[in-house]
């Protein structure tokens, strides 16, 4: 067993791991890459995390994803070092890589083919209004002026219900704005294209119907708190 070192930018390494977790090295946490051969390869923690999450190994989390280490193992990886070009005099950059050769099948965590590198993975965003039920809701490949019309005759019909039940006196202007919101959300939600019925909005907007069910006490004009 022989401790594998890549410390310039003309050095690199690929071999295939058989288990990868983070230990206590000579120089504070890192993580370890064992070879078939018996063979190891140390890495700062830090540098290993983000090589092996652009490289896909992941747990499937999409806020914060952490790096599934035994992901790793049964893969062929090259590693190399890259010149720190805003800081030539530093220590050269890590490079981790699915690399080509004999390595099996990869993880199914893995959607690269081995031998070609991953791309960077794109943050991905998300509505907090919109459930979970809408990521099975997609939208028609036309959209017709009538699927339109009918769906703000629906928010406006229903914003109007649900003011009138919460508030003394709505205006027509709150009564818009709130058909205006509603048809935005359902738009989101894909809801728009399917057939609407209060409690399918309602749970995909996660709403509850006590946010609309009392309506606020009246106050004399004697009464006001200014």
């Amino acid at each position: 067993m022989a401790i594998i070192k890549i410390p310039t930018v003309n050095d690199s390494h690929t071999a295939h791991v058989t288990k990868c977790a983070e230990a206590e090295g000579k120089f504070g946490p890192q993580v370890c890459f064992t070879f078939s051969n018996g063979d190891q390869l140390y890495m700062p923690v830090k540098s290993a995390k983000i090589q092996l999450l652009r490289c896909g190994f992941d747990d499937g989390t999409k806020d914060d994803p952490k790096v599934d280490y035994h992901a790793v193992a049964g893969n062929t990886l090259h590693f190399s070092r890259t010149a720190n070009r805003s800081d030539p005099a530093a220590a050269p950059y890590y490079n981790v890589e699915i690399a080509t050769g004999g390595a099996p099948a990869p993880s199914k965590r893995l959607t690269e083919v081995p031998g070609v590198a991953p791309t960077a993975r794109t943050p991905v965003t998300q509505s907090t209004t919109t459930s979970a039920m809408s990521k099975t809701l997609t939208a028609p490949p036309t959209r017709s002026r009538a699927q339109v019309a009918d769906a703000y005759a629906w928010c406006l019909t229903t914003a109007t219900a649900a003011q009138t039940a919460a508030f003394p006196k709505p205006t027509p202007d709150s009564i818009q704005a709130g058909a205006a919101t509603l048809l935005i959300q359902l738009e989101k939600s894909g809801l728009i294209w399917q057939p609407l019925a209060l409690a399918t909005v309602v749970q995909a907007l996660d709403l509850t119907p006590s946010q609309f069910e009392e309506p606020l006490p009246e106050y004399e004009e004697d009464n006001l708190p200014f």
